[in-house]
């Protein structure tokens, strides 16, 4: 009774052991699969394109923003009165 016992966790162990390694080799596939995938020269290209228009359009907006604070502080500075007497008497001289 304990030989066949021991005979049959012999034989659970052996196809855990087998379920694993054909699991373990799909997942190597699957992942050889992936690492080529990625090294091609249209998923680098690919991703360039989308990494430059990123870039771009995100250069795009900064300068806008810079530009439009930019032009409102010359807009409020040439629209003040500002002239030699008025410094003078701001100053306290």
């Amino acid at each position: 009774m304990l030989y066949n016992s021991v005979h049959m966790d012999n034989e659970s162990t052996q196809s855990d052991n087998e379920s694993e390694t054909t699991r373990l080799i799909e997942v190597l596939k699957d992942l050889e699969a992936h690492i080529q995938r990625q090294n091609s020269l249209k998923y680098a290209f690919i991703k360039g394109m989308i990494h430059g228009l990123g870039t771009v359009i995100g250069a795009t907006v900064l300068v806008a923003l810079f530009g439009g604070i930019i032009i409102a502080t010359i807009n409020i500075i040439t629209d003040s009165n500002i002239d030699k007497n008025s410094l003078e008497k701001a100053i306290g001289q």
